[in-house]
């Protein structure tokens, strides 16, 4: 099965009358509703190498919040579908920030966000390392880091010695 191209996902917005609002930035498209409202506008992120997509709407009850989805799409279809209504509930990957996962960088182990640290999560996928392994294995330009300042202390030491 293949899934839609980023060029496909730009094509399919733009007919829904979406515009980009940003550049794309690891792996993720942003795109706004140029129909809506500017001081609630319908915001979408889509995140096209995990299918997923992130919709900020304004909500009768609920105001101004956003709906996270995982796998959201599967096919040229269900994308433009959840573009022609970003309100649709698709049954597919519904998730809060709460329980939001992403893949350590390190060990590449699927985990949920308590898992990484504030400053790790931050980072962004491809980037963040899951708090077991920054515990395991310092990061690789710090570890050059902690060498560099041993030898140099070692070197001292002998000196002196």
């Amino acid at each position: 099965m293949s899934f839609p191209t980023p060029e496909e996902i730009k094509s399919i917005a733009t007919s829904c009358g979406y515009e980009e609002r940003r550049e794309e930035i690891a792996s993720t498209l942003f795109f706004k509703d140029v129909s809506t409202p500017h001081h609630h506008p319908t915001l979408m992120n889509v995140f096209y190498t995990t299918r997923g997509v992130m919709t900020k709407i304004s909500h009768p009850k609920s105001g101004y919040n956003q709906l996270w989805r995982s796998d959201a799409y599967d096919s040229i279809p269900s994308l433009v579908a959840i573009f022609q209504n970003p309100r649709t509930h698709s049954g597919k990957g519904y998730r809060t920030m709460e329980n939001s996962v992403r893949g350590c960088a390190n060990c590449g182990e699927l985990k949920e966000r308590g898992d990484f640290s504030k400053n790790q999560w931050r980072k962004g996928p491809d980037l963040s390392r899951c708090t077991h392994c920054v515990i395991q294995q310092p990061h690789p330009d710090k570890q050059d880091e902690i060498t560099a300042s041993n030898s140099s202390a070692a070197a001292a030491a002998a000196a002196d010695g």
